[in-house]
């Protein structure tokens, strides 16, 4: 099986956030608990809770066999679920309204598999690299009768950010929105549609 693997779009700050946020809820619960006894079955719980989500999100990874074209999600090695590109009833480019951009692969039954390609968030600006771009357009070229512009406007963002481009300024970066967050901070509302072709 030749598998390659999808990075997950994070960065330094962003990771350092989670891990302070986790930590911040774990003193919140440790300080209800010695202050207020009452609560302290409820804290542990609370805080063992958001440890195991935690784990549970960092623990999510994705490939793709590019010798059969399915995409696969794993999170915590034992869930798995996988669609292959060649029997995808729709793949398109998705805005998630919260900074991100997805190549949404979706079966003819079940779930859809949401890659990531691009997050603009406070703590992360990134893109999936240009080689991953180019694999991802490939695959899509190749087994997707139904893909309309995907492979192109993946190959689009890939030259751009071989050019010296940002994830910021790149082509994909006019496709996100914000939705109610960024609106919630004083940057108004965002406009835009959920499902880009």
């Amino acid at each position: 099986m030749a598998s390659e693997r999808i990075p997950r779009l994070t960065s330094r700050s962003g990771t350092l956030w989670g891990l302070a946020t986790v930590a911040a809820v774990v003193v919140a619960m440790g300080f209800l608990a010695v202050t207020q006894p009452g609560y302290a079955v409820p804290a542990a719980v609370l805080a063992v809770v958001a440890v195991l989500t935690a784990a549970f999100l960092a623990s999510g990874g994705q490939m793709i066999d590019t010798a059969t074209g399915a995409i696969t999600s794993t999170r915590a090695r034992v869930l798995k679920r996988s669609v292959d590109l060649a029997d995808a009833r729709t793949v398109a480019l998705v805005d998630n309204r919260g900074g991100g951009l997805h190549l949404t692969v979706k079966p003819r039954s079940g779930r859809a598999v949401l890659v990531p390609v691009l997050l603009l968030s406070d703590h992360v600006k990134r893109s999936q690299s240009p080689d991953i771009l180019r694999l991802l357009a490939d695959q899509v070229e190749q087994r997707c009768s139904g893909a309309g512009k995907v492979p192109e406007q993946l190959r689009r963002q890939a030259a751009h950010l071989d050019q010296g481009g940002t994830a910021e300024d790149s082509p994909f970066a006019a496709l996100v929105t914000h939705g109610v967050m960024r609106a919630a901070k004083g940057g108004g509302a965002a406009g835009g549609t959920s499902l880009l072709g």
